[in-house]
């Protein structure tokens, strides 16, 4: 797909042709042909459209230099950070271990004989 220089920034969006329609799977913003080529051959076998970007969908990025952050201007001026984290939270983790110890523990019977639990 190629798209006039003077239409950028546009969306690109890729469905998936089906019996009853399309059904939408995934949508970026583009600002030159390079994303746009990118997103099609990701998207390669999917219906790709294009379309004009919205004023609402304008908003400028600033970044501060840290990959995890970025401050956005918000439509009334004011000033946010998003945090963009990756991975399983540690929590998530502790939590999976805990689960996996308790039930080797009980499928080996160290539970029931370090607590005296009849089961």
């Amino acid at each position: 797909m190629v798209i006039n220089d003077r239409e950028f920034p546009v969306v690109v969006q890729a469905y998936q042709p089906s019996a009853n329609g399309e059904l939408f799977v995934a949508e970026q913003m583009v600002r030159n042909q390079v994303e746009v080529d990118a997103f099609s051959s990701r998207y390669a076998g999917y219906v790709i459209k294009a379309r004009v970007v919205k004023e609402n969908e304008m908003v400028p990025e600033y970044s501060n230099g840290n990959s995890k952050t970025r401050t956005v201007v918000n439509s009334d001026g004011t000033r946010r950070t998003a945090i963009h984290r990756r991975g399983i939270p540690a929590w998530a983790i502790l939590l999976l271990i805990v689960v996996v110890l308790v039930v080797v523990g009980f499928t080996t019977g160290w539970i029931q004989r370090t607590f005296e639990l009849n089961l």
